[in-house]
Formats: structure tokens, sequence, C-alpha cells
């Protein structure tokens, strides 16, 4: 082979578990280079909400939080039912193990952290769970970064100001009580602090993986922009190093190990009607994610696993195509979710997770959720913001394009969306009961602090009230996601595997590979969480195998 370059470590992707993997080998003494297929790096980490759920971490601790390993382990052990070779007890202890490890790390070479501490696992109740497991990165001055300011991966919707993730929850009752209109107030004058003095101030997703950037450059971490993977080279089952293709002309890197840490198959039209029956256009993954990993590691048969599943979520379109991932709409009182017969089926104020798969398998059943209808009465839109929409502001374009549908009556709002009157009608009146007496009895809605995080404290079920005042909307709800959550099974270590057996040198983590998780969401940042830890577990392993062969090779001498 006429190699090009030679590295110890080649990460692929640039996302936060690609940048935590390269910071973690860079930091070791290993000559490392993340690749980046995109013009522009921070892959769907920087369209995220930039959380990481991390258990028994220091940050969260010293907020507050009492929290251990045997607890995370309880609980990641309770809700993670299906088991499978992803989520195999050993890759959950290692999860635990070196989270908290993971993030003291970080914290020692540059980067700050801040808490959530108010934000709640997504299943509080369940033996384990807990409050508070969720961390971030601090606000981050962009102009920091040199060159790499202007190639950061930028969303189709950018946040107004720059704000913490674990606050997010004030924004939509913001104009409701007191207490958070001030925390809203006082995230706006943070920002105006930032933007007076000059800075370019990044937060969540796109300010995480911004920080981590400048800690990989300060590692002297290699990056290389439009650098597509093109194939994994072997020798003897071991990974000698990539083709990959710079200027379109190939690249060979020679290296001793390499960790994907790519995204998934998430804008693979083919794929995503093979594995989810689904097409590609409600993701809010990256663009750059069109599988090319999955399809190289089926090339190379490696194990796979979880390629049916994403993290899913109820996702909206607008006249433009723009997508929506709803997160606090949905929890709101005043707000129902319906299929086209006009029936609920689900909680709508449940993890995100599995409200997707909740439309996935009423579409299964009666072929009648694909789309939905998120329904509204006055009450919703007048006191509650929803998406970039403020609270009585409900702009003409948004009902003359068809995004919202608004009507007088139940009956003229049914006809409109095409949804059965009579199922709605009955619908609409037995919910108002459970409104009424604060229970939901068909699905539990708001019997979870979960649930209750996003709703409004005012009421006595902060996620139930009546659908009665008009005027009436509606707006199409599909069957959105994160990313897809199948790939590349790797073991505790994050080593690939083949027929279960580690292929030496050669790693994943993030969205090509197949979750710990399994098929839920545990808490916030449980993307974000596994990519980074697994990156990190990765870059330690690799870095204590080639220390092993340095001893044997001396010993040999």
């Amino acid at each position: 082979m006429n190699w090009h370059e030679e590295y110890d470590v080649v990460v692929v992707g640039s996302g936060a578990g690609g940048l935590v993997a390269a910071i973690t080998a860079a930091s070791q003494g290993l000559k490392t280079v993340i690749i980046e297929k995109g013009e522009v790096w921070g892959g769907s980490s920087a369209l995220s909400g930039g959380g990481l759920w991390i258990p028994n971490n220091h940050v969260s601790k010293n907020a507050g939080l009492q929290d251990s390993e045997e607890e995370a382990l309880t609980y990641m052990q309770e809700i993670i039912k299906d088991i499978g070779p992803s989520s195999t007890y050993e890759r959950k202890e290692a999860y635990v193990k070196n989270g908290h490890q993971m993030v003291k790390f970080l914290e020692e070479i540059g980067m700050k952290w801040v808490a959530g501490s108010l934000y709640p696992d997504y299943y509080p109740e369940k033996p384990g769970g807990k409050i508070g497991r969720s961390i971030e990165g601090e606000i981050f001055d962009a102009r920091l970064l040199g060159d790499f300011e202007h190639t950061i991966r930028k969303g189709e919707i950018e946040a107004p100001l720059p704000l913490y993730s674990g606050k997010v929850a004030s924004l939509p009752k913001a104009f409701t009580n007191v207490k958070d209109f001030s925390t809203v107030i006082g995230m706006f004058l943070n920002g105006f602090k930032h933007k007076i003095m000059g800075r370019h101030a990044l937060s969540i997703g796109a300010g995480l993986v911004s920080h981590l950037m400048k800690i990989a450059l300060e590692q002297n971490v290699a990056i290389k922009l439009s650098t597509p993977l093109k194939d994994l080279l072997f020798e003897n089952d071991k990974v000698v190093g990539v083709k990959t293709e710079k200027d379109g002309q190939p690249l060979y890197i020679k290296s001793k190990s390499v960790i994907l840490a790519g995204g998934g198959f998430e804008r693979n039209s083919e794929l995503r009607n093979k594995y989810h029956n689904v097409g590609t256009e409600w993701t809010s993954a990256s663009q750059d994610n069109t599988g090319d990993m999955l399809l190289i590691a089926q090339k190379h048969t490696l194990d796979t696993a979880l390629l049916d599943d994403a993290w899913w979520g109820p996702t909206t379109l607008d006249a433009t195509g723009s997508r929506k991932f709803l997160v606090y709409e949905r929890s709101m009182p005043h707000s129902v979710i319906v299929d086209q017969t006009g029936s609920r089926y689900f909680n709508e104020s449940q993890s995100y997770t599995d409200a997707g798969h909740a439309i996935l398998d009423r579409q299964e059943k009666n072929g009648k959720a694909i789309h939905s209808w998120l329904i509204m009465e006055s009450r919703h839109r007048n006191k509650y913001l929803f998406g970039d929409m403020l609270p009585k502001r409900t702009p003409k374009e948004a009902i003359e394009s068809g995004f919202l549908i608004k009507a007088d009556t139940i009956e003229e709002l049914a006809k409109k969306c095409h949804i059965d009157y009579a199922g709605l009608k009955a619908e609409i009146e037995r919910f108002n009961t459970f409104a009424e007496k604060g229970i939901d009895e068909d699905f539990g809605r708001g019997n979870s602090v979960y649930d209750n995080y996003y709703g409004d404290p005012r009421y006595g079920n902060p996620n139930l009230g009546s659908i009665i005042k008009a005027p009436f909307y509606a707006c199409k709800i599909y069957p959105g996601d994160l990313g897809t959550k199948g790939g590349i099974v790797a073991n505790e270590y994050g080593q690939a595997l083949r027929n279960n057996i580690p292929i030496e040198g050669l790693y994943a983590t993030g969205n090509c590979s197949a979750s710990v998780m399994g098929r839920v969401y545990p808490g916030p940042g449980s993307t974000i969480g596994p990519t980074t830890v697994f990156g990190y577990i990765s870059a330690n392993h690799i870095k204590e195998n080639l220390a092993k062969l340095g001893e044997s090779e001396s010993k040999i001498v």
C-alpha cells in the first residue's frame, strides 16, 4: 500500500463523540486525526440540545444531586428491557463507571460544565431514577476557534439567544408566571451581555462541540474537512488504515487504530425505507448522515443491531419543509394528539422516543397515525410558546400555508383536517372530563415528574387542560427522529465486533453504532452521553493496548 499519511489514531466524524475520542487519544501522546465528510464540522451534535446524561458525575453532585454507580446501573437495568448485544450489562457498567471519569478528565483540560439540576430522568419514578443527571457545556465564545469559527455546522433553526437546555422548560410558559418569566429574562440579559461584549456566543449543541473543538486543537488533533471515509483497510483481520478522499482524489491513511464516530443512516432513503418504513423528510439529523459507515460495516460483515430503531420523536413540517422536533409543545395543557380517526393513543407528555414509537405502532395497527394531529385550543396559543411563535401571535402565514389549521368549532376543525368527527368529538369530550378531574384515566398523562417538567405548574395536573374555547388549531404530526440508533455492535471497550469477536484496532461509537440504551431514552442527553463516553473508553483502550504491545516488544528485544 502506498500510504499518503500515518497516524496512531484516525477518528471518523467530528461530532461530540469523535471530538472526545480524539481529545482523549491526543492527550495520551497519540498522533490523532479527525476526518470529516462534510465541509462543516460538529455533526448532529452541533444541532442538538447539547446535554449529556452522565450518572454520578461530580458537576451534578456539586449542585446537590445524590447519586451513585449502583443506582445508575439499577435504573438502566430496570428500563432497558430489550437486552440486545449492544445493551449488555458489561456495556452499561462501562458507561456508568467511565462517564463521570470522562467529565472530570475533560474539565481538567479546559471544559467548563453546567448542571441541569431540574431536568428529570425520563422515567424518574423507576428504581434508581433521579432528577438532575444531565450536564452541558458553558456558553462558549466561538471567536476562540480562529478559522474554525466559520465552519461549524448550522441547523435550520438557530437559537435566538445563547441559553442552557436545563432552563428551556421555562421558555414556553414564560408569560404565565413570575418564576419562569424571571428565568427567561435572565437568559435574555445574559445573551445581551455576550452581544455587547462582542462575543460570538454559542450554547447548547453548538456551544458544546465548539468548546470541545478548541480543546482538540489545543491537543494538536489534526482536522480534515471534506474528507469522507471510503473504506476500512485490513491486514490479517486487523485494521491498518483507511481509504478516504480529498479533493476528488484517493487518500490512504495508515493508522494503528480507527474509531468510527460518525452519524447513522438518517438521510439515506433506501436504508430508511428498508429498516424503518419511513423516508428521510422528517429527521432532524445532519444532512451528511447517509449511512456510509453502515454500508462499509456490512461490506466487511461486522456485527450490527437495532437497525430498525431510531431516536424517535413527534415532529412537524412547516410550508418550507423545515422540521420542528416537538418537546414541550405537546406537554402543555389544552392540547391532545389524535390519529385520523380522532382517537388519542398515547401519553402526549411522555419521552419523545416513546411517543415516536407510539406513532409507529399505531400506524402499523390501523394505518391512520401517519400523519397524526396535535389539537390545541385558544388557551394553548394564548399562553404558551409554539416553536418560534409567541403566545397570542400566530403569524398569518402559519395559517395561510396550512401549517396550522384554524377553526371555530371542533366539527369544522375535523372537516378541514379530514378527521372522523364522531371519533374526535367523543375523544375531546372524554379528555375534558380527565382535565376537570386532573387525572388521565387512559394514558396517565401528568403522572410522572418528567411529564410535569414541561407542564404548567398553575394547574392541578400540569399537563391537562380542557379543549373547549374557540378558536381551535391543529398541526400535522410525523414520526421524526434525532438520528438512527442502530449500527455496528461494540463491546464494553468500544471495540467493533465480527461474529461477536473484537476486531483489533477498530472501534465504534455514536449513531453509527448500536446504542447501549437499547430502545429507550433514559434521560436528557442519552445520545451525546453514550457517544462521548464510548469515544473516551475507546481511546483509553487503544492507549492501553499500545502500551502492552510496547512492553511485549521490549521484552522480546
